[in-house]
């Protein structure tokens, strides 16, 4: 589950509660606090093999997928008269699986919704999108707040000739249905959209894997369908996610995964009136999130170290700090098969999940699949392949503006990965885009190796209390830094000589 919020375990008799990536355990869709989650209290922890593992995942969810169903069939009734209301001269059927092999065949890499076909006695078609819950389900203000959005978001898009499926809500989310009874599952309905996806073949450390002809095709209908979006600005001053009113819609919260929330009540943050509130906003809570042991809990104070840089980077950023005019829709999991195709051509556009209103500048930025790379990995900030062919496009229909935003994207991309820290991201392609906003004592180029530079960071942050009270915790000081990264450089050394004698030796046994 996405949501980073305390979770209860579900231990018997245990009180403990549980807030950190993957709390609900992916096999048996259980929670169980550090305290269970042993071998001897949590059965998925005793797994020795691979094959066993897939197999209890494969087994577990496909159960999970069955209840999903039966949960659905038990409550047709409701779900058909709950339809009816919205068409109320037309009946409908729900169509459940009758091959479950294909049902879970269709469900395979689909982690956060299910649907099941509702056909009309015209002829329309209709999908009941169900979200997946893994028997735990979030609380109200988020749940309901990510319907509300999504079902909106996709009707302000298909209103402006966007191909996204027209969608309604259900009862019980209806201001006028107050006293509609709410089902044991979270759903909506939308139009059935026909094309196929088409997954594309992407690995993080390298580029997208597709044939040059399809490369391009995937590239030419990806720019086309960002012209359309980028001729439809919505007239708000805020990023956040889009909120039905009395009267229309407002700019709400965000909703997304990750560290961009609280684990409290009301859960959810925004709306922002910059871009610089926004990501002080998500570094400030990732730093909460850090302090009390729920994400980085291998690298806590190189996570929070680089954190402290980030937030300084940003927080100098004037760019970030302008003042907002007017916003757009940004599809918030652009992995390439939220498009639908048919005869070469994007046909639909799916999933509009987590979809935010934010600037141009990082509206149409590119996504991940276009520039995460080993290069982008160790820090090099330069334009990819793809980049350069969208550029191209952009740039033959006349919209440099378009093209300017993904050259200058990399701010935005570096940005995405608040909350997400890892140690083989190399530090310094961080800094680069904040190249001309850094302050005035600010080293573009501190330590190049990581030891030396959660040294340098220590020292410049020392006055910091949420570090200090990190370090205390976690047993780090400044001195202990120092010595590690002394032994560190000891080491390498040694193994630099090492390797250079062996060559020695391999080249005089040629001779």
């Amino acid at each position: 589950m996405p949501e980073l919020i305390e979770w209860p375990c579900d231990y018997p008799d245990c009180e403990n509660t549980v807030c950190r990536p993957r709390a609900i355990c992916e096999l048996c869709y259980e929670v169980r606090c550090d305290v269970h989650d042993t071998p001897v209290n949590h059965s998925c922890e005793a797994i020795q093999t691979n094959e066993e593992y897939r197999k209890r995942k494969s087994d577990n969810k496909q159960q999970y997928l069955r209840g999903i169903i039966e949960i659905a069939k038990e409550n047709q009734q409701h779900l058909t008269s709950d339809a009816g209301r919205l068409r109320p001269n037309h009946k409908c059927q729900v169509i459940f699986p009758t091959d479950y092999e294909q049902f879970f065949e269709s469900c395979r890499g689909s982690g956060f919704n299910v649907h099941l076909p509702l056909n009309w006695s015209d002829g329309m078609k209709w999908l009941i999108r169900i979200r997946q819950n893994c028997n735990h389900r979030v609380p109200a203000a988020i749940r309901e707040a990510t319907i509300r959005s999504e079902v909106l978001t996709l009707n302000t898009l298909r209103n402006k000739g966007v191909h996204a499926p027209r969608a309604w809500l259900p009862a019980n989310l209806e201001r006028s249905e107050l006293d509609s009874p709410e089902l044991p599952f979270d759903y909506f309905f939308m139009e059935f959209l026909t094309g196929q996806t088409r997954p594309i073949p992407k690995n993080p450390w390298y580029p997208i894997n597709l044939p040059e002809d399809e490369l391009q095709l995937f590239i030419t209908e990806y720019a086309r369908i960002q012209i359309q979006l980028s001729e439809l600005p919505l007239p708000y001053t805020q990023i956040g996610c889009l909120q039905p009113t009395l009267d229309g819609m407002k700019v709400g919260p965000i909703i997304t995964r990750g560290t961009f929330q609280i684990p409290d009540p009301p859960y959810l943050l925004g709306p922002f009136n910059t871009q610089k509130e926004r990501y002080l906003a998500h570094i400030d809570t990732t730093l909460n999130y850090i302090s009390r042991g729920a994400v980085s809990r291998r690298d806590p104070i190189d996570s929070y170290l680089w954190h402290l840089e980030l937030r300084e980077l940003v927080d100098n950023c004037n760019i970030l700090d302008k003042p907002i005019e007017k916003v757009y829709l940004k599809h918030d999991d652009e992995k390439g098969d939220h498009f639908l195709w048919e005869d070469g051509k994007v046909v639909g556009i799916i999933d509009w999940e987590w979809a935010y209103v934010t600037t141009f500048e990082e509206a149409f930025a590119t996504p991940y699949i276009f520039y995460e790379d080993i290069d982008y990995i160790a820090s090099d900030n330069i334009m990819t392949k793809a980049e350069k062919i969208l550029i191209g496009i952009y740039e033959r229909h006349g919209r440099n503006d378009l093209a300017h935003c993904v050259s200058n994207g990399r701010l935005y991309h570096r940005l995405r990965e608040i909350g997400q820290y890892g140690s083989h991201f190399v530090k310094r392609g961080f800094r680069e885009p904040f190249k001309d906003h850094l302050p005035p004592d600010f080293d573009l180029n501190p330590p190049r190796d990581d030891v030396d530079w959660r040294v340098y960071l220590m020292e410049r942050y020392a006055e910091h209390g949420g570090l200090q009270d990190l370090m205390r915790k976690h047993g780090w000081t400044s001195d202990r830094a120092k010595q590690v990264a002394e032994e560190w450089h000891v080491e390498k050394e040694k193994k630099k000589k090492n390797k250079k004698e062996q060559e020695i030796n391999e080249q005089k046994g040629e001779t």
